[in-house]
């Protein structure tokens, strides 16, 4: 029997199964791994039946046993999302998989770059996984080489070496690369971008070159990265096209507080500028905007986004749109390939913060171990890698005509807060100078939880304490409560 064919018999009440035989048969032709049980099976999407008749328990893995074989897990890419993954199977006991991990660089985390520029944090701190960690769990890792192409047909990789590995399942957790502005004079010596390990050595190897930089995006990234500069000493200006820093995450009122704890810290500010080109050569660059008017810098840094790294899998004919598209199994268009991390979309949604990526991680985890979990998408929060900043946002945190705020500010301390619901749920939050509630706050959020549910016994105790009159108005009425003294 050709192995994608299999035959299948339905049990019928009162018949042997020697009458079953001879009365039908089911040929089926493989369609894809199911991962919904805990021994593996298969289910199929072309099939005739003879004799068919109208009660019947289909019975599967008549003719080859599978759920016992051990199976080759693949993982490309050794970073968070990969990591992760792998520690929440093993954690679940599955000694089902030999597991093989693909990754051009070390493990680190990525998230500690910028707290590593800014001096506050050593390089090893960074580290994710030391090399025993993986020879301990009987890992083979490959290191220093990179995927190229990936066969479905045979099921293998092959790595820019001429590696080829065999998989049974294939977890996609490539991340995503640096966006660059498609402006003139991006490639220029002196105009970088800061996303990997050595993309940090060569910001701190740069500032004891450069006096002045430009840090084009006034997002998370840009922010935690002008600041590092600013502790290596050099003199820097956040260029960002919209009027507010963070406008993503944060509402005015809260944009407008974090814009002035920063200049306090020394970093400078040019908004409502759009980069029309780069002018120069290295250490002697400048920019020109859309308005005429420009900067100059030394070194150009670019903090604009991310851009899922999609190239593998749309060469290898996976449904790819601005991410790797993946259902709520976090399957791809091919039934033994996943994807998870900055490379997958989900719901026409891709993310870049740490949140989704955990969860993703766990919940894939949870289905390629035989306990499938659906995914349905996060709410992230985010934080503020930069001394002396408190700072938390999660959900949607601008108001419209439809959503009530719960909001108190504090000028002299100079904190702010602020619950945004919807239609009697929760659905956003930001804790500015004072995040002690972060914890509970992200909660009420992700599970777009009922306005009820808010702990008045937990939440805002200074306000309470200085009698502060919190309650919840329609946006029309908005009124900002300020604490009295």
């Amino acid at each position: 029997m050709k192995k994608n064919v299999r035959i299948v018999f339905f049990s019928y009440p009162h018949h042997s199964e020697n009458d079953l035989s001879l009365s039908f048969a089911v040929i089926i032709k493989l369609s894809k791994c199911c991962p919904f049980f805990q021994n593996p099976v298969r289910i199929y999407d072309q099939f005739v039946i003879f004799n068919f008749q109208t009660w019947y328990d289909f019975a599967y893995d008549t003719v080859e046993k599978e759920g016992d074989s051990v199976k080759r897990l693949v993982v490309i890419g050794n970073g968070l999302a990969g990591i992760q993954f792998i520690e929440r199977l093993l954690s679940m006991k599955s000694s089902r998989f030999e597991i093989t991990i693909i990754g051009k660089e070390p493990a680190y985390k990525r998230y500690l770059l910028s707290r590593i520029l800014q001096k506050n944090v050593a390089f090893e701190k960074a580290e994710l996984e030391e090399e025993d960690w993986y020879k301990e769990r009987g890992i083979r890792l490959i290191e220093n080489e990179v995927a190229v192409m990936i066969d479905p047909i045979s099921r293998h990789v092959k790595t820019d070496r001429g590696r080829k590995i065999a998989y049974d399942t294939l977890v996609l957790a490539t991340g995503a690369n640096p966006h660059v502005l498609p402006v003139k004079g991006a490639g220029k010596n002196g105009v970088m971008t800061f996303r990997s390990m050595n993309d940090c050595k060569a910001l701190m190897d740069a500032s004891k070159r450069y006096q002045k930089a430009a840090v084009i995006g006034a997002g998370i990234l840009g922010l935690e990265t002008a600041m590092g500069l600013v502790q290596q000493g050099i003199d820097t200006t956040v260029v960002h096209h919209q009027p507010n820093v963070m406008n993503r995450q944060l509402d005015r009122l809260a944009s407008e507080m974090l814009q002035e704890d920063l200049e306090k810290l020394g970093v400078k500010f040019a908004l409502c500028k759009r980069t029309k080109k780069i002018n120069g050569d290295s250490c002697a660059l400048s920019l020109t905007f859309s308005d005429g008017t420009s900067l100059e810098a030394d070194l150009v840094l670019m903090a604009v986004g991310v851009k899922p790294n999609v190239e593998l899998a749309k060469k290898s004919g996976l449904e790819v749109h601005r991410g790797i598209l993946v259902d709520d199994y976090l399957q791809t268009s091919d039934p033994c390939i996943y994807a998870i991390g900055e490379c997958a979309e989900h719901r026409d949604i891709t993310y870049g913060v740490i949140d989704p990526i955990l969860d993703q991680a766990e919940h894939l985890a949870q289905t390629i171990a035989g306990c499938p979990k659906q995914y349905r998408g996060s709410i992230p929060s985010t934080t503020l890698n930069i001394s002396g900043i408190s700072l938390f946002s999660a959900g949607q945190v601008l108001e419209t005509e439809d959503t009530r705020t719960y909001q108190w500010i504090d000028p002299i301390r100079h904190v702010y807060k602020k619950i945004v619901t919807l239609h009697g749920h929760v659905i956003g939050a930001i804790l500015y100078g004072d995040t002690s509630e972060a914890v509970i706050l992200a909660k009420l959020v992700s599970r777009l939880a009922p306005v009820s549910d808010i702990p008045s016994n937990q939440l805002f105790p200074e306000e309470r304490k200085r009698k502060t009159n919190l309650t919840l108005v329609p946006r029309s009425d908005q009124v900002s409560r300020t604490a009295q003294s």
